[in-house]
């Protein structure tokens, strides 16, 4: 038990000395492998798709880790909602009884899953999928609206109640981290979804008639 303490004082110590640095690293190994699991356990596959496993290793990297380490801290928790370290740290009992921290949680969670999520995160995973695939931005926009009912859903279904537990008891460097472990298996559902490269109906009706006029 000593030498698991050590190590986990040691990995906590590292994340409040680097917090930057500790959520994109988290944030990247929890997406990557979150695509292997989709890809290998999941869905079966002989070959890993390494293109597809890059799509999520850099979205971790460089969305996940690192756009929302500024979002969650320095946005939300240093400059919309400064008490909220505070309220974290307060026993559970003073939570309940604190109506006015419980109404800063709320505010943080409409914020981030009904003005974040659908507006910022959402289409920036479609910019990096399709600029890692070789497509263009536009496409990329028109996809995210073509699924964006459908992947609101599934977000909203795992994300609104794991942050709330995430604005209520996290401190604040290790949000990011809380939010990469519990989003390890919804990356798996949104490889399963989305992983795979997605087609246009404009563009294979497109391809299709290219096809043709070559037949003829």
């Amino acid at each position: 038990a000593a030498p698991l303490e050590a190590a986990s004082q040691a990995v906590a110590a590292f994340g409040r000395r680097r917090p930057v640095v500790f959520g994109c690293g988290v944030s990247a190994l929890k997406t990557g492998g979150s695509d292997y699991v989709a890809q290998v356990y999941v869905e079966k596959r002989e070959r890993l798709d390494f293109r597809r496993n890059a799509v999520f290793w850099s979205w971790g990297l460089l969305y996940l880790g690192g756009v929302q380490y500024f979002i969650y801290v320095r946005l939300f928790a240093q400059r919309l909602f400064p008490g909220t370290a505070a309220f974290a740290a307060k026993p559970i009992a003073e939570k309940f009884a604190d109506k006015q921290g419980q109404l800063v949680v709320l505010k943080q969670v409409f914020l981030d899953q009904f003005v974040h999520h659908p507006f910022l995160l959402f289409p920036a995973f479609y910019q990096v999928k399709e600029f890692i695939e070789g497509g263009r931005p536009a496409d990329g926009l028109r996809k995210c609206w073509r699924n964006w009912g459908e992947d609101l859903r599934v977000c909203w279904s795992v994300w609104v109640p794991a942050f709330l537990v995430n604005f209520s008891f996290c401190p604040t460097w290790m949000r990011v981290p809380f939010v990469a472990v519990v989003s390890f298996g919804f990356t798996i559902i949104l490889s399963c979804m989305r992983g795979e490269r997605e087609v246009l109906d404009s563009t294979a009706a497109a391809a299709a008639a290219g096809a043709g006029d070559d037949a003829a």
